[in-house]
This record gives C-alpha cells, structure tokens and sequence, in this order.
C-alpha cells in the first residue's frame, strides 16, 4: 500500500505531545485542528483563532509494518487532542504518491491511472482523491490511506482534505507578482528528495521530485530546471525551505555561486506559539502554514 508498507515489524516512537498554557480542552469547540499526514506519521498542531496562537501540537510516528489498522486506529484513539469536537479541520496529505495533471486532460474514473502512469504502487488499500487548483486550471492528484482517510472522515465535522502541493501551488500564484523578476521556483527539501515548483508570468509551469543523494545533485537539479525551461538564472527568484539548517546551510551557500536570487524560508510570523517553537522540527513544516495558505 501508498504509506504503511507490509510485513515489517510494528513501531510508533519519536512521539511529541505538547500542550502550552493557554491550551484549554473545554474549548476545544472554538478551535482550529490542523492534522498532517505524511508517509510514517501523523502530526497535528492546534490554533486558537480567538487568540491568534498555536496552543498544541504532537506527531504519532505510524511506522505500522503488520497493516493492522484496528490497531492504529486504537493508536490514533488514544491521543486526547484527536478526539475532541472542533469549529474547524484540516488534513494536509503530504503523500508523495501524487501528480498535477492539466484540467481538460483530467477524469475522475481514470484517477489510479494516472498515478500508475508516472510510476506510484497504488494498492487496495490506497483511496485516490484530488484536488482543484483553480489558478492553474489543474488538479493534483494523490493517495493516502484508505483506513485513514475514512476514520478522518468519521471522526471529525468540518473536515477539509487537501494535498500538500494544492495549497502550496494557489499560494504561489496568489503572491506571485510578474515584473524584474518573472519566474519564481519553489524548492521543498526532503531527506533524500525535493519537489520543485515553477511559476512563470503567473502561470504554473512545472511539477516535479527528483532524488538528491548528494549536495551536488541538489544545485544540479535546480540549474537544469533553469537549462530546460529556458529560463536565465538572474530572472527567476528560488525559494528554498524544507529539510534545511540554516540560511548558512551547505546546501544553500552551493546553490549561491549559481543562483543569484536565493530566499530562504523563515518561520512563520502570522501566529503566535503558547510554547517554543519546534524549530528544528516544524520550522518549514506545512502543518504550522497551511491556514494562511487557503
């Protein structure tokens, strides 16, 4: 299946569960639940929009190899925060298990297709779903798992569920503004992996994960994007965040003797935190951007 892989032994650990002290569970009915599901985990973070800040957060490493679902949904169960009644809900899937595929090229009844065709193992177990992104006339489409999706379905009201990449695409094109400089790329690291969006004189131009098992690969990916589009490295902005250290990082100094307009993601600034923030953690997390994002 799409997430939680067969046949290996069951472990959930790296668990965090933090709950700062403005955090109320009475009123839990006024709050904003934000639940991130990724490939071995499931992370949540809680916003009291009344107060602007993030009152809670936590992760639920789901690293279930045995595909016993009734045990991790007694998993999930067990974590206070996830069954409590909220105004409102919103699942990001940060599944890898995705592609954007033109609108007039789109149809729902060949939606598995599509993943089997740029190469994603999509099981029974997997439910697919997609997702307008209406200034791109474009619809992402993704998996994630099917016991999850319906226990998600059944357990919150209020529920909204959106891939990753829909909201990072519309906000993209929402701020993006054409003039000196008139591409903007988007560059999310990961451990072993980046994504990269492209953006040119408002239009969504590129959709793409290339694998980066070195520094080098990393710079050599975003120079090609550049080399294949056509595009002149002084006329597009490169916005890098993700599994990074630092505006210091190696990565980033790299990309600098090629790239002339390199920004670096900060942590966010429109909420607040009733708690330090996890930054090495969360610092370019979606869970802790996604409300400003829709």
């Amino acid at each position: 299946m799409g997430f939680f892989k067969k046949d290996k032994k069951r472990e959930m650990s790296k668990n965090h569960d933090v709950k700062g002290r403005q955090y109320k569970k009475e009123l839990s009915s006024s709050y904003h639940l934000v639940i991130q599901v990724r490939t071995m985990s499931v992370g949540y973070a809680v916003l009291d929009p009344m107060l602007n800040t993030y009152v809670a957060y936590g992760v639920l490493s789901m690293r279930n190899e045995d595909a016993n679902y009734a045990l991790q949904e007694e998993y999930i169960l067990k974590q206070d925060i996830l069954g409590l009644p909220y105004r409102q809900v919103t699942v990001v899937v940060d599944s890898p298990m995705r592609t954007v595929v033109p609108r007039p090229y789109f149809d729902s009844q060949r939606a598995q297709e599509l993943l089997r065709f740029v190469g994603h193992d999509v099981h029974p177990e997997d439910v697919v779903l997609n997702d307008d992104v209406m200034l791109a006339n474009s619809v992402v489409v993704y998996a994630m798992p099917k016991f999850l999706y319906f226990f998600l379905k059944s357990q919150f009201q209020n529920l909204t569920i959106r891939h990753a990449l829909t909201s990072e695409i519309g906000a993209m094109l929402l701020k993006h503004n054409s003039g000196d400089l008139d591409a903007k790329l988007r560059v999310r690291v990961g451990r072993k992996y980046m994504d990269v969006i492209l953006v040119k004189n408002n239009k969504l131009q590129l959709v793409n994960r290339f694998n980066i098992p070195s520094i080098n690969d990393f710079v050599y990916n975003i120079v090609n994007v550049f080399t294949q589009t056509g595009i002149k490295e002084k006329e597009v902005r490169v916005e890098v965040g993700g599994a990074i250290s630092s505006v210091e990082d190696p990565q980033i100094e790299l990309l600098r003797r090629f790239v002339s307009h390199v920004y670096v993601d900060a942590i966010p600034q429109y909420y607040n935190y009733d708690f330090p923030h996890p930054e090495q953690e969360y610092r370019y997390s979606t869970i802790f951007r996604i409300p400003t994002c829709e």
